[in-house]
């Protein structure tokens, strides 16, 4: 019946109206004004038309939402990303290391030993942004007296908890949802059952018989999200268990200090002395950078996961130069990635190492008053700090094959001279269309991700 009131050539919703109108017309050989609009089954056809244009707007979001590539909604690509075996990469806290030293200035308390809790906070007075002091103990004991420096690793962010009770079924699973704007930290999340720390694993059935595992992944809405075993496959939290979920809340990228720029820390928390008085630390001791706080990275973006998704490996291997790249690319940091291998160069030699050639992204990097042509050189390569860095990602994923040895490729620095020609109007100032030329082609060449040739 409906082949033969609607036509494949007509499936506008006005022409399908009209077609139907005109149909219900001569079936019941009624005349136009019967069907009208004002009429009851002019409304009532309205209305199952209606309802046909919200089964069909259904139908195309359904098969639009379903392929990665056509997919408009961010929570639609990345559960598509998480069937692929693509866990989206959370924000990355910049990191570093810092020395406590004392001053020679005497404060008010007992003994010389200042007592700095761990996950205590400073803050870069120049940035205002927080960062957390990390020690592989409860404490860092600092002596107060004499030339005593201690070295202590940084994250910028904060510490935060959230906790949640076990069911006792298989497979639990949670979503700890994080306050609007928070990035959580792609590393530092560590799960607590019961106060007792469980391992983390990438998959489900890597966890043996009983163990006490969880899987961590990115939320697909928001915040993280926790997958714990079945008992054949890891060990499942008791009926009324707590389930506490240690993550860091960082700010990405904002969280670098880049060497040059002027730092000045001050403890937030409280540190205390031997007897576990408060003591007015930051008038006590000096903290300086030791190691750059650095390659502090923003969540990875959605245009990047609809592209890394279907390049996902579930070796979990870096077997080869397209495992780099994919490797590499999550962390959201480079502009230029390339990996290699010189298998066909004749030289046995080096057939098991692979070349990295990596360009930051300079924009990240760069002073917000500085321009393609005022940007320091040196931005546009990796230093040693940031190369170490690379090396120790590599090594920390466990993913790297035991033969392979990884270099880093120094990129070659060229200078060019770019000639322009124009035909200014009277009335127009030379200084305000020069500055319009600077930042036209600064902005251009800033993105420019071409390695071959910069085209006319």
């Amino acid at each position: 019946m409906a082949l033969e009131i609607f036509k494949y050539n007509r499936i506008r919703f006005d022409q399908l109206y009209q077609d139907a109108k005109d149909y219900l017309t001569n079936k019941f050989l009624q005349v136009g004004d019967v069907f009208s609009p004002a009429s009851a089954y002019g409304q009532l056809l309205g209305v199952i038309i209606d309802l046909g244009k919200l089964i069909f707007y259904y139908v195309e979001d359904s098969i639009t939402e379903l392929n990665i590539y056509t997919a408009t909604r961010d929570s639609s690509i990345r559960s598509l990303a998480r069937i692929a075996g693509h866990n989206p990469t959370r924000a990355i806290a910049a990191s570093g290391t810092v020395t406590i030293s004392y001053n020679g200035n005497p404060i008010d308390m007992y003994g010389n030993t200042a007592i700095i809790p761990n996950y205590t906070r400073i803050i870069n007075n120049a940035t205002g942004l927080t960062y957390t002091v990390i020690a592989d103990s409860e404490d860092i004991r600092v002596q107060l007296s004499g030339s005593t420096t201690i070295e202590t690793k940084l994250l910028q962010g904060i510490v935060e908890a959230q906790t949640v009770t076990g069911t006792g079924s298989a497979l639990q699973s949670y979503n700890i949802n994080v306050k609007r704007g928070s990035q959580v930290d792609n590393f530092f999340v560590y799960v607590y059952v019961n106060g007792e720390k469980w391992q983390t694993y990438d998959s489900i059935y890597d966890m043996p018989y009983e163990k006490k595992g969880v899987v961590i992944k990115t939320g697909i809405n928001a915040g993280i999200d926790l997958y714990f075993g079945n008992g054949f496959f890891g060990a499942i939290p008791d009926l009324g268990s707590s389930i506490r979920v240690e993550y860091l809340s960082t700010s990405g990228n904002a969280g670098n200090i880049l060497e040059g720029e002027t730092t000045q820390f001050a403890f937030v928390d409280d540190v205390y002395d031997l007897a576990g008085n408060v003591i007015a630390i930051n008038d006590a001791v000096k903290l300086n950078i030791n190691k750059p706080i650095i390659f502090g990275s923003d969540a990875e973006p959605i245009y990047l996961t609809r592209i890394l998704a279907p390049k996902t490996s579930r070796a979990y291997v870096l077997a080869n130069s397209d495992s780099y790249v994919y490797f590499l690319e999550k962390f959201n940091i480079f502009s230029v990635i390339d990996a290699f291998n010189t298998f066909d160069d004749n030289d046995l030699s080096d057939d098991n190492v692979v070349y990295l050639f990596l360009i930051p992204d300079v924009n990240k990097r760069k002073p917000s008053n500085a321009d393609y042509f005022t940007v320091p050189v040196n931005l546009f390569s990796l230093s040693d700090a940031e190369k170490n860095k690379v090396y120790d990602f590599i090594e920390q994923s466990g993913q790297k094959i035991i033969t392979t040895v990884v270099k880093i490729v120094d990129p070659i620095v060229k200078k060019y001279v770019l000639n322009i020609n124009i035909t200014a109007y009277e009335g127009y100032s030379k200084d305000n269309v020069r500055q319009q030329i600077i930042s036209k082609c600064s902005d251009y060449f800033l993105k420019n991700r071409r390695r071959d040739r910069i085209t006319k």
